[in-house]
């Protein structure tokens, strides 16, 4: 039997454990917040403490973030452990919320010897987006050439190109940047030929974007191919065989240009536009009736025709379309000259006002630059309707044969005062030029100081000179009754060159740089000497 004295303490433990043996006890804190509760078993069978920490009167305080980046609250973490030792099992669970969800449980039970049977983990953070960045922090992109994107962080979490940015409407895109009224003209580095002389591509360190140069001209007897200055080889002069061709239509001719002798364009009357791929001709719809008076261009799809009216046509290669309009109420005369891809000048001439108007043309946007009053400009002897010719070396040099020799010299048309009226234009270089006379078969030349007179000896009527070197040079015209007439310069004199029985006035020529001749004119007449 107990002691008296320690019976009431008995008593105390007895209510305090209860019918099955166990003993609870509890603390609070209430100037923290935090409850702690533990149970212990004294039976040896089971033990257990549970430990739950809370914070705050919300019983929470957490910051956390989803997969997909959308804040959350409430993770928890949870740690399971359960151990047999001689037949006991004991298991501790603690419960923590800390902003990351943590979940990891272990079973290990030890009956002969002791065994790990599974153990899981499964964790989620906010670094697991399930995304691959599509390009790299702040990095800027051209979307086309109108608008710009840039890098950084979407909405996944992950860094992505942002919707484009569209540029200002006098703005294009160049290197990720929009860029007032720059674009990239050429490739650096690149050349090409120009007038008779060779232009360089190059950076322009006022615009940023990169430019043609003005023309280098060729040395003598030099010619441009594929942007380089050669000399070409031996070709025939005034032993040039030269046979008709068989071509569609029989119109008036008065313009030839090709990029080479198997790149080669014939225009004439009522918009007419014939091609030659050094093997057949072809007629190619122009998009326009009336007189075509001058073809050239900078390269085989980048060719240029001008109407009579001033209306101007661009072949990019697969078709002519218009590209830019003078004057529509203008009918007389015009020709034009390129400089360089989608650049050339332009000369009109307005009967009603007796003037002559010069514009640059680029990207189909024309810029007039002088206006020149003769008293009138006449019509040459022969067959061959009016026109006028112009030949660019550059923005700022021009010459031009419309009844008068003029000069453009970047501000002012001036006249070179040749010694009798001047039309059909060939210059090689700005120091070495022929113009033909409007009458007596006769020429001039230009020695870079003055013109002089030529006389070829052809017994009629000159229309056009033609060449690829200072001795080697062609006249074509006509004689007095109409049949085409040749002539050729070989650095010391000039001698007749024959022509087939049956071919019509001759009113304009161009020499291939590899040598072939091709004259045309009247009625359908096309001539190629070899």
């Amino acid at each position: 039997m107990a002691s008296p004295r320690l019976l009431p303490l008995l008593l105390v433990v007895a209510a305090a454990c209860g019918d099955d043996g166990t003993a609870s006890s509890s603390v609070s804190d209430s100037n923290s917040g935090d409850t702690t509760t533990a149970t212990t078993s004294t039976s040896g069978a089971t033990g257990s403490d549970t430990v739950v920490p809370t914070t705050g009167e919300a019983g929470s305080n957490s910051d956390s973030e989803s997969e997909t980046g959308v804040p959350t609250t409430g993770a928890t973490m949870s740690t399971a452990v359960s151990a047999s030792e001689s037949g006991a099992t004991e298991t501790g669970v603690a419960t923590v919320t800390d902003g990351t969800a943590t979940t990891d449980t272990t079973g290990t039970s030890d009956a002969t010897g002791t065994s790990d049977s599974s153990t899981t983990d499964t964790t989620s953070s906010s670094t697991t987006t399930g995304c691959v960045d599509a390009c790299e922090d702040g990095d800027v992109q051209c979307v086309g050439d109108g608008a710009v994107h840039t890098c950084g962080v979407g909405r996944s979490g992950c860094l992505e190109w942002s919707e484009p940015e569209p540029c200002d409407a006098d703005e294009s895109c160049q290197d990720g940047e929009c860029v007032v009224g720059c674009v990239d003209a050429c490739d650096a580095g690149t050349s090409q030929c120009t007038g008779g002389g060779v232009s360089e591509c190059v950076d322009d360190p006022m615009s940023g974007c990169t430019v043609w140069t003005d023309a280098a001209a060729c040395g003598p007897n030099q010619v441009c191919q594929q942007g380089e200055c050669l000399t070409p080889p031996p070709a025939c002069l005034d032993d040039c065989v030269f046979t008709k061709q068989s071509v569609p239509g029989d119109v008036d001719f008065y313009s030839v240009w090709g990029s080479d002798a198997k790149a080669v364009w014939v225009v004439g009357a009522s918009g007419t536009a014939l091609y030659h791929n050094g093997v057949n001709w072809k007629s190619i719809d122009s998009g326009v009736g009336k007189r075509l008076e001058c073809v050239h261009g900078s390269a085989a799809d980048d060719v240029y025709a001008i109407a009579s009216d001033g209306a101007i046509i661009r072949w990019d290669g697969l078709e002519w379309l218009p590209y830019a309009d003078l004057n529509p109420i203008w009918e007389s005369s015009a020709c034009l000259s390129v400089l360089g891809q989608e650049d050339l000048l332009a000369l009109v001439y307005d009967e009603n006002g007796e003037k002559q108007v010069l514009y640059r043309v680029t990207g189909g946007v024309k810029t007039q630059l002088a206006v020149y009053t003769p008293q009138a400009v006449f019509t040459p002897d022969g067959s061959k309707a009016r026109t006028i010719s112009l030949r660019a070396f550059s923005a700022d040099d021009a010459f031009i044969t419309a009844d008068r020799a003029l000069r453009w010299n970047g501000t002012n048309i001036v006249n070179m005062a040749a010694p009798n009226p001047s039309f059909g234009l060939w210059a090689l270089t700005p120091q070495f030029a022929y113009a033909a006379a409007s009458h007596s078969g006769i020429g001039h030349r230009w020695d870079g100081q003055s013109w002089k007179i030529v006389n070829p000896g052809l017994n009629g009527y000159l229309h056009m000179f033609a060449g690829t070197a200072t001795n080697r040079v062609f006249g074509v015209g006509e004689s007095l009754v109409g049949v085409a007439s040749i002539v050729a310069f070989d650095g010391i004199g000039w001698g007749p060159v024959a022509t087939p029985a049956d071919a019509k006035a001759l009113f304009a020529a161009w020499a291939a740089p590899s040598g072939e001749v091709f004259a045309v004119g009247k009625a359908g007449t096309v001539l190629i000497g070899k």
